[in-house]
């Protein structure tokens, strides 16, 4: 049977700190589709913390359920069905803690609801630790985060279920007294050798033959190596003999002195051919230094006599260029001169023009003024005339009680009113008729009564004659509402006198009349502002004070303006246009007489430039060539020099026969020859020295070694040896055959127990072959999946990808399922995102088998990978 959860509800349970409550669960595939810390992980603690832990325990996880940073109790809440039976468990854990399970047998309570709930879904009490061993077949099918990414066994409780029939049947095959009695007496000597993990004991009979025989080895090879190192003294004591006697001949034999005798002869030859070398190099260098001299200076001079003759001819050029531009400067100067008196007469005409032309426009802006002077003044009148009316509506605009005042006023008007009509309605109303005579002695709070009406507010006491008092005692409400209505009457008084006003109504009369004034103002300002506008001809600015002010400064003028000798400005214009136009002519005529002067001078200058820099360079060469004059060699320059390259030619071939001399002796070469030479001898006579102690270390070695019967301690050792290996032989013999005989019977118990594990790795295989062809599983005796057979080869589970390992701890709690199923076990299926390591492909695959799954059982999915699962048919479910 499967077992089903219809709802979960959790308050104060980590991050759910508020109460939540998922719904709507049903039998096959419920799919949970988040975002990471949208609380997945969490709803499958809530899950395991409703049915496996105590509600009473105060282990450090049931601590962690709390949220971060608050003290309070995490209560959860579960619908759920076993076989058709619906329950609802509700838990609350720290503080108050409690446990309480309802269903088709009534309601339990905390310790009696946990035995009952362990009861219905075979699970064991945890620890201070969730431990899902314990936690029985749904332990093993709920897996969390990570936990389903290596292939492990299922819990005792679990293989208890599923093997129960199978183990009883091997128990009669291999469980009887006499196989045990074999397997105890095989197991008991199999101890003698080896411990409990199959690995040679120490102490034992095969530890002690192999620790014999390691230690003759040891002593063996000892023996052989002081053995050996003996003879290898007497060898290496001949060789030093043989080498000693070689260096002794050596250092007898007299071609040593022979050779550095003549090594040294031949370096004082190499001495004497690098002194004359450098004395041939002197000669040579002063000789060339001598030619380079007197070739100089007749390079200098051949250079002075060219740079005198160019400098004439460039003089000579430029002189001839100037007389010939002369004619063109002086008839420039003259056109220059002729349009300068024309642009004279020009501008002399162009200012006239420009003066008559300024009186006509001032005789016209006079006029201008004066018509301007008088409608500004015609203006102001306007203005002052609307600020006179614009005076009075401010003063009566200035009148506008304030909208506060008014509230106060209707405020203390309504409840005023209110207060009198509770008076009138509610109060005691008395009246009095009849004579004045007889109501002698009648008093009204002390005063004489008087016939007439009244109404009662307060206490009231009525004086009778002979002194009693009739007391009237109204409802105190009413002596507290005519104190509220003197209140309420006292501040509408003060507001009007303050306000200077008669009522309600001349207050709003008044602000009407006041808001009226203030539109009419406003129309007036416009006004004014309208009738004051600026004046460019007048300098005035707008505004009724610039006006004002230009009034106050400028009276009417009454006079009549000059007339004078003024023409009208259009004619006036037009002849300065036309003198402006003659002044530009005889201005652009006087530019181009300029440019042309300029033109001819600038030709000139260069051409006087370069007159100039002609004369003086030919004057610098001839300073030149008479200091070369003065040069001791001046005078026979040519002998001297033909005599000098000769002297020159004569030394290069004697440094050349120089040089070749002493390149035949390397100097620092044959220096090297006779530091090697000492350095041989030096070396071995160190040898020799080293040799002869050498030898006496040697000679005292085998003199000291050779007298200890080294060869018999050898032969000795080979014999131990040999018997101890003779021993660890026999002692291995009869450890392999106890090895050999606790392996038949573990294979065959192993054999066995693969009667058990047969049916879940034929259910297994189902699975397994759709994600591996051909592909056959094998389990353990713990009902573990232990290997992969494929291809003729098993493979451990835990050398497989993690994606794989995953997979197939994925199928082996479906197998699992399965078999629990049959055998009417409650079971369900809870995966927090599975399959992180899979492919695309057997991605594809597993989902289909987990939907296949959800068939059979309820299946719960949490998963924050929406584009892997959004194709997947089930019932969405969000948090």
């Amino acid at each position: 049977m499967s077992l089903f959860i219809r709802r979960i509800a959790v308050e104060n349970f980590r991050k759910f700190r508020q109460r939540h409550e998922i719904a709507g669960l049903t039998d096959g595939l419920n799919i949970v589709i988040e975002n990471n810390e949208a609380g997945k992980s969490t709803l499958l603690e809530v899950v395991r913390a409703a049915l496996f832990l105590r509600h009473g325990s105060k282990t450090q996880l049931i601590s962690s359920f709390q949220p971060l940073g608050d003290e309070v109790a995490p209560e959860v809440e579960l619908d759920f069905a076993v076989g058709g039976d619906s329950y609802t468990l509700k838990k609350r854990f720290i503080g108050r803690a409690m446990a309480e399970l309802s269903g088709p047998g009534g309601r339990s309570q905390n310790a009696e609801a946990e035995e009952r709930l362990q009861r219905l879904l075979g699970f064991e009490a945890q620890g201070r630790m969730f431990d899902s061993e314990l936690a029985g077949a749904l332990g093993m099918l709920w897996v969390a985060q990570a936990e389903a990414l290596s292939v492990t066994p299922p819990g005792g409780r679990v293989r208890d279920v599923i093997g129960a029939t199978l183990e009883g049947e091997a128990g009669t095959i291999l469980g009887g007294p006499a196989f045990q009695q074999v397997q105890d007496r095989i197991e008991g000597q199999f101890r003698q050798f080896f411990t409990e993990k199959g690995q040679v004991a120490k102490a034992g009979r095969l530890g002690a033959a192999q620790q014999r025989q390691a230690a003759a080895a040891e002593a063996l090879a000892e023996a052989q190596q002081r053995e050996q190192a003996l003879e290898a003294a007497f060898a290496d004591l001949d060789q030093a003999r043989r080498q000693l006697t070689t260096l002794r001949r050596d250092l007898d034999d007299g071609n040593h002195a022979v050779e550095r005798a003549d090594l040294e002869k031949r370096l004082e030859t190499a001495r004497g051919a690098a002194q004359l070398l450098a004395q041939r190099l002197l000669e040579a260098t002063g000789a060339a230094a001598r030619l380079a001299g007197l070739q100089d200076l007749a390079d200098r001079l051949t250079q002075t006599q060219d740079r005198r003759t160019g400098a004439d001819r460039r003089k000579d050029a430029a002189q001839a260029e100037r007389a010939t531009l002369a004619e063109t400067l002086a008839s420039a100067q003259s056109d220059l001169a002729g349009a300068a008196a024309a642009l004279d007469s020009a501008r002399q005409a162009r200012d006239l023009a420009r003066t008559a032309l300024a009186e006509a426009q001032a005789h016209e802006a006079a006029l201008r003024r004066r018509e301007g002077l008088v409608a500004a003044h015609a203006r102001h009148e306007t203005v002052l005339a609307l600020e006179t009316e614009r005076d009075a509506l401010t003063t009566a605009a200035s009148l506008v009680v304030p909208a506060q005042v008014l509230e106060e006023l209707d405020a203390a008007e309504r409840e005023m009113l209110r207060h009198r009509t509770l008076l009138e309605t509610e109060g005691t109303h008395v009246e009095l008729t009849g004579p004045d005579a007889s109501l002698q002695g009648f008093t009204r709070d002390g005063t004489p009564l008087e016939p007439g009406a009244w109404t009662l507010f307060r206490e009231t006491r009525i004086g009778l004659p002979g002194g009693s008092e009739l007391v009237l005692r109204p409802p105190q409400a009413l002596a507290g509402a005519q104190a509220a209505l003197d209140a309420a009457t006292r501040r509408h008084a003060e507001l009007l006198a303050k306000w200077s006003l008669d009522s309600l109504a001349s207050a709003r009369a008044r602000n009407e009349a006041a808001r009226e004034a203030r539109r009419q103002k406003e129309t007036i300002d416009a006004r004014v502002l309208a009738a004051s506008p600026a004046d460019r001809d007048l300098n005035l600015a707008a505004g009724p004070d610039a006006l004002k002010l230009f009034v106050a400064a400028h009276p009417l003028e009454t006079g009549a303006i000059k007339e004078g000798n003024t023409v009208p400005i259009a004619q006036a214009e037009t002849r300065r246009e036309a003198a402006e136009a003659a002044f530009v002519r005889a201005e652009t005529l006087h530019a181009q007489a300029g440019d042309a002067l300029r033109a001819a001078e600038k030709s000139d200058t260069p051409l006087a430039i370069a007159e100039q820099t002609a004369a003086n360079d030919s004057a610098n060469a001839a300073e030149d060539l008479a200091r070369l004059a003065l040069h001791p060699d001046f005078a026979g320059l040519d002998t001297a020099l033909a005599a000098a390259r000769e002297t020159a030619a004569a030394a290069a071939v004697v440094l050349e026969n120089a040089r070749a001399n002493a390149s035949a002796f390397d100097e620092e070469a044959l220096h090297r020859r006779i530091e090697n030479l000492v350095a041989r001898r030096k070396a071995a006579e160190d040898a020799r020295s080293d040799l002869n102690i050498r030898i006496a270390g040697l000679e005292a070695r085998v003199e000291s070694e050779g007298g200890k019967g080294l060869a018999e301690q050898a032969a000795a050792a080979r014999d131990e040896h040999d018997a101890a290996t003779a021993a660890l032989s026999r002692a291995s013999d009869e450890a392999e055959t106890l090895r050999l005989l606790r392996e038949t019977l573990a294979q065959a118990q192993a054999e066995t127990a693969r009667t058990i594990t047969g049916p879940v790795a034929a259910r297994a295989s189902r699975y397994v072959g759709r994600i591996l062809q051909d592909a056959q599983p094998a389990f353990g005796e713990d009902l573990g999946l232990a290997s992969i057979r494929r291809g003729g080869l098993d493979e451990a589970c835990e050398q497989l990808s993690r994606g794989t390992q995953e997979q197939l701890a994925l199928l082996a709690r479906l197998a699992f399922a399965d078999m629990l199923l049959e055998e009417g076990r409650p079971v369900s299926l809870i995966l927090d995102d599975p399959l992180v390591y899979s492919d695309d492909v057997r991605l594809d695959t597993m989902i289909d088998l987990i939907a296949e799954s959800s068939q059979r059982m309820q299946v719960i999915l949490l998963t924050c990978r929406e584009r892997a699962f959004r194709h997947v048919k089930g019932n969405r479910i969000r948090l």
